[in-house]
């Protein structure tokens, strides 16, 4: 069998291990690797060790999560619920910001000043209040849990619900 008709028949597996890495940038580049792990495993299988779909899926899967990373080593990923948390704070008043800091324990206001609006790491936060990166992560899901419908409520100012959620955040916090 060719390269070529192996190209044709894999090009789909590649597309799905993509997919289900989540990757939505740089796809053309992804597919790329996938074809090189693709060759690869054209190259080296063996017939006596198994099913060549099989090799091939762990070949193009190793190669694309190894290239994945190495981008992200050193890269800091926001979560998307801190995006939405900055996003909101950058256009939000000083009296909202303290509104909202109320409705947190003082653990998740330490995260929210010192990680959404100073900028710290989750390691530098840890290494300030002298425990583990771990708990400021809990503080941070705690925080996110409690200000999400206070932020989405914020961030638009017609809704008539806004008592609403600040009503039910209230309750939440009693």
């Amino acid at each position: 069998m060719s390269f070529e008709t192996v190209v044709e028949q894999y090009r789909p597996l590649i597309f799905y291990i993509i997919r289900k890495l989540h990757i939505r940038r740089h796809v053309d580049e992804y597919v790329q690797i996938g074809l090189i792990a693709l060759w690869e495993a054209y190259e080296r299988y063996d017939e006596t060790k198994g099913s060549f779909c099989t090799f091939a899926f762990k070949m193009i899967r190793w190669r694309i999560v190894s290239q994945l990373r190495k981008e992200t080593k050193h890269e800091y990923v926001p979560l998307l619920d801190d995006y939405v948390l900055k996003e909101n704070v950058d256009f939000l008043s000083d009296m909202f910001i303290q509104d909202a800091l109320s409705y947190l324990s003082p653990r998740e206001q330490i995260w929210l000043v010192r990680h959404v609006i100073e900028g710290k790491t989750f390691k530098q936060i840890a290494a300030e209040e002298g425990v583990t990166v771990n708990a400021v992560k809990q503080w941070r899901m705690s925080a996110v849990k409690k200000l999400k419908p206070y932020v989405n409520c914020a961030a638009d100012p017609c809704s008539n619900t806004r008592h609403r959620h600040r009503a039910v955040l209230r309750r939440e916090n009693v």
